[in-house]
């Protein structure tokens, strides 16, 4: 049913004191048309469930999957010792973070996923005889991969999504989640979300027994690639109505192909996988330094901050070097990663004889983890309401090395989610109890239509970027700083989101999303505070060692009730008692150099 007028009244989705928005109902509704999303709503209609699938842009044209190039891909079954070496991959990648129940069952479950996926056709990399070419990638020395066209992946499962009846909204924003209780934080459950066309400003309120969340990562406006709409608002949603978050404090995201000070491309995981390394100035291959484990296969946060420390040092520029790479590997990192040929075309590089410049950078926003915990269903804390992919705190990561594990992990939860948000049925709830909260919702959202001051969502970004892009907090974190860039960051929502202007839907959208990026920022940043040593993202000067017997835990955190940035911390041990893969006890010194200048910032235990 709709009772939608775009009338001057009606901006804040009421008129006339009744809400004005077109209303929805299924029993399973999925936020995100990522692949964790399309198999959890290829899974839920499989089982009968009545599916709707709202996507922010368009499914298969926008979102991290678009771009992405390979996906774990184990090409048999494991078990016994052989499984326990495949996990040791994960574990030591992740720092010991991992959670080894998540870890098994996703190298289990991913190779079902993806055989599901070759049978309805997903075009993966062959030989020349056909058979499938696994490889290897970042982070995996054991465990292979399958490189395909994300974009293509998409396609396939978008049309097997109409065909199973799932009820396509694109261009929808989802801006809150609905509950049962009408209250955020809840104590009841989820039972829909509100979302807007950020094209035409139409409302809609979406009525479920069930949500899955797969929002995808959380980034700053960095305008390249994937990244440049997903912001978090996803992640806020789940924040508002009370789900557990962990892994904030990794909330560190880096890039190193910057090529040339010209051009950006995404693909870095497979150019290393084919052999890509790094070299400094003189010549000097540097990353066994940084990464005595994995070397150049290292993690992506490892990497960049091993460049910019050799620039800091006085060792740069730096660059990649694929000269020693065979052709037949560069044709295949083509195949499935085009842009990256359309970037070396464009700007004429060879990288047969061509060292590329690479300059790296480090800014708040997702690599490995950071988000709503989920059990092994993707069950978040808050009943009704599932999350899978980067819209999680990914547990078989936590930290560390991600490689080409999000998209099959996005698979794989999707499915288990999928089933699990069948079970909730449709929704009962009265509208009268949500009601209210939607009209909130709406009514937050437009507001920077409503204001005069000229303020816009790029002032906000670039504000942001300011406070915690600087090379000083990116690469040195002490407490200190980490206040400054807190204080600063708490400054921009009182005295500058207050006032954001939007004079279109296009501009509205950009506020929204600026306003769930800084939430996100200011969580992680405190989140920073609270872990007194330095793992995986997380550096530290004045901690400059993993502490195994202290901080092998995951750190928790929800919303209080005392408003949207009242956070309760909390701590998960975890069960080595059982899990087959060790830690090391003791303090392990972090491989990151501390220059001169901070030497007396360093706390000695």
């Amino acid at each position: 049913m709709t009772g939608f007028r775009t009338t001057p009244e009606g901006v804040d989705g009421e008129v006339n004191g009744r809400l004005e928005a077109s209303i929805e109902e299924c029993d399973v509704l999925v936020v995100g048309g990522g692949i964790g999303g399309a198999r959890a709503a290829l899974r839920a209609a499989e089982l009968g469930s009545s599916v709707i699938l709202v996507e922010k842009a368009v499914v298969s044209r926008a979102g991290p999957m678009t771009y992405v190039h390979s996906q774990y891909a184990p090409d048999h079954r494991l078990e016994g010792e052989e499984m326990v070496e495949w996990m040791r991959e994960f574990v030591v990648g992740s720092n010991y973070l991992a959670d080894q129940d998540w870890v098994e069952q996703y190298i289990a479950e991913a190779y079902d996923r993806i055989n599901e996926q070759i049978v309805w056709g997903v075009p993966y990399t062959t030989h020349e005889d056909g058979s499938l070419k696994y490889v290897t990638v970042r982070g995996h020395n054991l465990g292979t991969t399958l490189g395909v066209d994300g974009r293509v992946c998409m396609e396939i499962l978008k049309k097997r999504m109409k065909a199973a009846g799932v009820r396509l909204f694109e261009r929808v924003d989802v801006i809150d989640l609905l509950t049962t209780d009408g209250q955020r934080p809840t104590t009841g459950a989820v039972c829909g979300a509100v979302g807007v066309n950020v094209m035409t400003g139409q409302r809609h309120v979406f009525t479920a027994g069930a949500v899955v969340l797969n929002t995808g990562p959380w980034y700053p406006k960095l305008h390249y690639a994937f990244a440049d709409h997903c912001n978090g608002e996803g992640h806020v949603a789940a924040w508002r109505v009370g789900a557990e978050f962990a892994g904030m404090e990794f909330g560190q995201f880096a890039a190193w192909s910057y090529f040339n000070k010209s051009f950006f491309t995404p693909g870095q995981a497979k150019i290393q996988g084919i052999g890509g390394k790094f070299c400094n100035a003189a010549g000097e291959y540097f990353m066994g330094r940084y990464d005595p484990i994995w070397g150049d296969k290292g993690g992506l946060f490892t990497i960049a901050r091993a460049i910019m420390t050799e620039m800091v040092e006085g060792r740069g520029p730096c660059y990649l070097d694929l000269r020693h790479v065979k052709q037949a590997d560069l044709d295949v990192l083509y195949e499935v990663s085009p842009t990256v040929r359309r970037a070396f075309t464009e700007f004429e590089v060879d990288p047969s004889t061509d060292l590329l410049e690479v300059t790296p950078f480090i800014v708040l926003g997702t690599s490995s983890t950071s988000g709503p915990t989920i059990d092994l269903d993707g069950a978040t804390t808050v009943p009704g309401l599932f999350a899978v992919g980067y819209g999680t705190a990914c547990p078989h990561l936590m930290s560390g090395i991600s490689g080409s594990g999000i998209s099959s992990f996005s698979a794989v939860a999707g499915y288990r989610a999928g089933t699990a948000a069948v079970a909730f049925g449709p929704s009962t709830t009265p509208v009268a109890v949500w009601e209210e909260q939607a009209q909130q919702s709406f009514a937050e959202y437009f507001a920077p239509m409503r204001r005069l001051r000229q303020i816009r969502p790029v002032d906000v970004w670039k504000a942001i970027g300011e406070a915690t892009a600087n090379p000083t907090f990116a690469l040195f974190k002490t407490e200190a700083r980490i206040d400054e860039a807190l204080t600063e960051l708490y400054r921009i929502r009182d005295r500058m989101l207050r006032y954001v202007f939007a004079p279109d839907y296009q501009e509205l959208k950009k506020a929204h999303e600026a306003r769930a990026y800084l939430t996100l920022a200011i969580i992680t940043c405190e989140a920073m505070k609270k872990r007194t040593e330095s793992r995986g993202e997380l550096f530290r000067v004045d901690h400059p060692y993993a502490d195994n017997d202290e901080w092998l835990k995951w750190l928790l955190v929800r919303r209080g009730d005392g408003g949207e940035l009242d956070l309760e911390f909390g701590e998960r041990d975890l069960p080595f008692d059982r899990w087959p893969v060790p830690a090391p006890a003791g303090r392990q010194p972090s491989p990151y150099t501390v220059p001169e200048r901070y030497r007396e910032e360093v706390r000695v235990p």
